[in-house]
This record gives C-alpha cells, structure tokens and sequence, in this order.
C-alpha cells in the first residue's frame, strides 16, 4: 500500500469517526435542571437567605439509607415546631426520575423515606421548609446504593 493510500484510509477513519460523535451527540437527551429556570434565578436572593438559616442551625439535617428507606433527620430545635415544606430528590443524569415529597416529620423529628422510589445513583437532596415565619433550605448531594 503506497502513502497515498494511507492518507485516504486515514481520512476515511476520521470521517467515521466524527460522523460517529455527531450522531451520539444528537441522540442524548439534554434537561434543564428546572424548567422554569429563569423565574427560579429572580428569587434566588431568598434561597441565599434560606441557606444561611439553615447554617445556623446547631447540626445540618441528616440522610442516612437504611434497609427499607432513606432517613432525613432534623436538629432537635425544629422537632416541636410547626415546619412546612417540601423535600425534592433531584437525579441530575434524568429528570424523569426526580420526585417530591412533602414535610411531615414523626415525633422524633424524623421523615422516612421508601427505597422503591429510587433508583441506584447520584441525587441532589433539596431541603426548604419553613418554621416561625422563617425559610431555610438545604441541599446534599447523596448516593443511593
């Protein structure tokens, strides 16, 4: 085989190489993290606020896996008040699998979770909940085995 040859054999390669990304780039799906993404970022001020709420809490609220369930623990000074809110289990690799359950915590100050309602992998666990007309939020990245 003379050089020529080669040169063809290797732009050929190249060809069925690029053709070979642009065809995996077209067929992966890309989600926003939010769809209403630009009316979230105006209030983003009042989520800055919620975190720094939550910072001075006496220890952050807690996730823990356990046989049958995902455990989200609060401090102890929320336990005896009234606290109002949402927990979203965001899956950033597919929005398909990201849920929302609201707040209602047991007596010990405890919200269990059912591990049927994950699948194994990366979530981002966002906390916001609100007690004695304050806000707080927390967010943790968690891996669910």
């Amino acid at each position: 085989m003379n050089w020529g040859h080669k040169i063809i054999l290797v732009f050929i390669v190249f060809a069925c190489g690029i053709l070979t990304l642009v065809i995996k780039s077209m067929r992966t799906r890309i989600d926003m993290a939010t769809p209403d993404y630009y009316a979230a970022e105006i209030k983003y001020q009042q989520n800055i606020d919620a975190q720094q709420n939550a910072k001075r809490l006496s220890i952050p609220v807690s996730i823990a896996q356990l046989a049958d369930s995902v455990e989200i623990t609060f401090p102890p000074e929320m336990r005896d008040k009234v606290l109002a809110g949402s927990i979203h289990f965001y899956r950033p690799s597919d929005s398909h699998r990201d849920f929302t359950v609201p707040l209602r915590l047991d007596a010990s100050g405890k919200l269990s979770v059912s591990r049927s309602l994950f699948d194994k992998g990366s979530y981002r666990i966002k906390i916001q909940w609100e007690a004695d007309s304050a806000s707080f939020f927390q967010e943790t990245p968690y891996y669910i085995q």
